[in-house]
C-alpha cells in the first residue's frame, strides 16, 4: 500500500510539473500585442518566432534526455529541468526594450529545462503503470490541461490589474521554482511497478502477441517496422502540433482584427484548454478499454473542423469553437502517446519518446513562425485568417482519417513474415 501511495503521489506531482511546464511555454501568448509594442515592432513573425525558437530547442532537449533517460535519476532530473525553465522565465523581467536577442537566449534556456519532462516522465509513468498507460498519461494530461487553461486566464487577470508582461513573467517564474522544489521532495522511483507489459495490438479483444512476436526483435530493440510506424505517427501528429501552436500564438492578433480587442485572447485560450482537464483522463481510460484509433479519428477531426470554421463564425460563436478545439486537441495527447507506448518496450521507450517528441515539436515549431510570416506577407485581414485556419484545420482532419487506418506494428510484422514465407517457397 505504501509503494502504491508513493506511485500515486509521484504521478500527481508529475502531472503538476506537466502543467507548469506548459504554462510557462504559453502564458505570454495573450500579451503578444503588448510585447510587440514593448519591443517597438509591427512584425507578427518577430514575436511568434520566440515560440518557434523555444519549440525547436525544446524538441532537441527531448531527444537529448530521451537518450539519457536510463542514466539519470528521475526525481533530480525532473526537478532540475523545472528550475532551469523557471529561472529563464524569471530573467524575462530584466529584458530591455531593445533586448530581442536576449529574449531568444532566455527562451532557449527555458526550452532546455522544459524539454526534460516528456521523455523522463513518460517513461517513468508508463513503466510505473504499465497496465494502465492510457489512464496514467491521462492523469498527467490533467496537469497540462490546467496549465494550458489557467495560465492564460491568470495572465489576463494580472494584466487587467495593471501588471506589465515582465512583472507577470516574474510571478510565473517564481511559481515554477516552487514547483521544482516540490517535485524534488515528492517524486519517488522505488522500482515497484505494476509489471512489464508486453507489446500488444491495441485492437479491442485481441490477445497479446505470442512469444514468436517477441522473438522478432521488437522487445529487445528497434526494428524497421517500428521505425516506420514511428515515422508515420510523427508526420500525422505534427499537423496537430503545427495547428495548435499557431492558434495559440496568433489568437491575440486574430482577435485584434475580428473583435478589435486583443485582450480577449486570455479568455479564449482559457476556454480552449479548460475541457482538457476532464477529457484527457477519460479518453485515455476509454482507449485502454476500447482501442485508440477510433478516438484518434474523432479528436483530430473535431479539432481540425473547429479550427477551420473559427474565422467564419460571428464573434459570439468563438466560444464554442475554442471550447471544441481544446477538448479535442487535449484528448488526443494521451491517445497518441499511449499508441507510441503500446509499440515500444521499457528498454527502448525513452529513446522512442525522445525521438517522437523531438520530431513533432520540431515540426510544430514551424507553425508560429510560418503563420506569422503568412500574416506579415498578405496582411492581417479577416480573409487571411480564414485561409490560414482552413489550411491548418483541413490538414489535421486528413491526419485523423489516416490515423484511423494506421496498421499496428504487429500487423506489419505478420505481413512481413507471410511475404517472406511466400517468397522462400
Amino acid at each position: 500500500m505504501r509503494n502504491r501511495n508513493h506511485a500515486l503521489a509521484s504521478l500527481y506531482c508529475a502531472s503538476a510539473l506537466h502543467g507548469m511546464i506548459h504554462t510557462l511555454s504559453l502564458f505570454l501568448s495573450p500579451l503578444n500585442v503588448e510585447i510587440a509594442t514593448y519591443f517597438h515592432t509591427n512584425s507578427v513573425a518577430t514575436i511568434t518566432s520566440f515560440k518557434t525558437v523555444y519549440l525547436i530547442v525544446y524538441a532537441a532537449s527531448n531527444l537529448l534526455f530521451g537518450g539519457l533517460t536510463y542514466r539519470l535519476p528521475v526525481r533530480e532530473t525532473l526537478s532540475f529541468g523545472m528550475l532551469v525553465n523557471a529561472g529563464a522565465v524569471i530573467l524575462f523581467y530584466f529584458v530591455p526594450s531593445k533586448g530581442i536577442p536576449f529574449m531568444y537566449v532566455l527562451w532557449i534556456l527555458a526550452a532546455i529545462g522544459g524539454g526534460v519532462y516528456h521523455p523522463v516522465a513518460n517513461v517513468f509513468i508508463t513503466r510505473k503503470f504499465s497496465e494502465r498507460k492510457g489512464w496514467a498519461l491521462g492523469i498527467t494530461g490533467v496537469g497540462s490541461g490546467i496549465g494550458f487553461a489557467f495560465g492564460p486566464l491568470i495572465t489576463g487577470a494580472l494584466s487587467r490589474m495593471g501588471l506589465g508582461w515582465q512583472s507577470i513573467a516574474l510571478l510565473f517564474g517564481l511559481s515554477g521554482t516552487l514547483a521544482g522544489i516540490v517535485a524534488y521532495l515528492v517524486i519517488r522511483d522505488d522500482g515497484k511497478d505494476e509489471g512489464v507489459q508486453r507489446v500488444h495490438d491495441t485492437t479491442p479483444g485481441r490477445k497479446e502477441n505470442s512469444g514468436s512476436y517477441n522473438r522478432s526483435g521488437l522487445p529487445g530493440g528497434l526494428t524497421w517496422p517500428l521505425l516506420g510506424f514511428l515515422t508515420w505517427m510523427i508526420l500525422l501528429t505534427a499537423s496537430r502540433e503545427i495547428a495548435m501552436w499557431s492558434i495559440l500564438d496568433v489568437s491575440a492578433f486574430f482577435l485584434e482584427v475580428s473583435t478589435q480587442n486583443a485582450s480577449l485572447a486570455s479568455w479564449y485560450l482559457f476556454i480552449m484548454y479548460l475541457p482538457g482537464i476532464v477529457t484527457q483522463p477519460f479518453v485515455g481510460t476509454w482507449s485502454d478499454r476500447w482501442g485508440r484509433r477510433g478516438f484518434a479519428l474523432l479528436t483530430f477531426c473535431l479539432f481540425g473542423a473547429s479550427l477551420a470554421i473559427l474565422p467564419f463564425l460571428p464573434p459570439k460563436g468563438y466560444l464554442v469553437s475554442y471550447f471544441l478545439m481544446g477538448a479535442a486537441q487535449s484528448a488526443s495527447v494521451p491517445l497518441i502517446e499511449a499508441m507510441i507506448a503500446d509499440h515500444t518496450t521499457p528498454e527502448n521507450r525513452g529513446m522512442m519518446f525522445g525521438v517522437f517528441i523531438t520530431a513533432i515539436m520540431g515540426l510544430g515549431a514551424l507553425g508560429p513562425f510560418l503563420s506569422g510570416a503568412w500574416l506579415d506577407g498578405i496582411g492581417r485581414t479577416l480573409s487571411s485568417f480564414r485561409l490560414l485556419f482552413s489550411i491548418l484545420g483541413g490538414t489535421v482532419v486528413l491526419s485523423g482519417i489516416f490515423l484511423y487506418f494506421t496498421p499496428s506494428v504487429s500487423i506489419v510484422l505478420s505481413l512481413k513474415k507471410r511475404w517472406s514465407t511466400v517468397r522462400n517457397k
